[in-house]
């Protein structure tokens, strides 16, 4: 049962970024994880 809720909670928080930056969660978390690492290289 927690894993249908979890499941649910995700698609939630899925569709939200999606009409609201027009990412999905993996497109959305790689490109933080891109402009992290573009600052980190800037600080160097």
């Amino acid at each position: 049962m927690g894993t249908i809720i979890g499941f649910v909670i995700l698609a939630v928080v899925d569709w939200y970024l999606v009409r609201k930056t027009g990412f999905h969660i993996h497109q959305w978390v790689s490109r933080k994880y891109e402009a992290y690492l573009q600052g980190k290289e800037n600080n160097k």
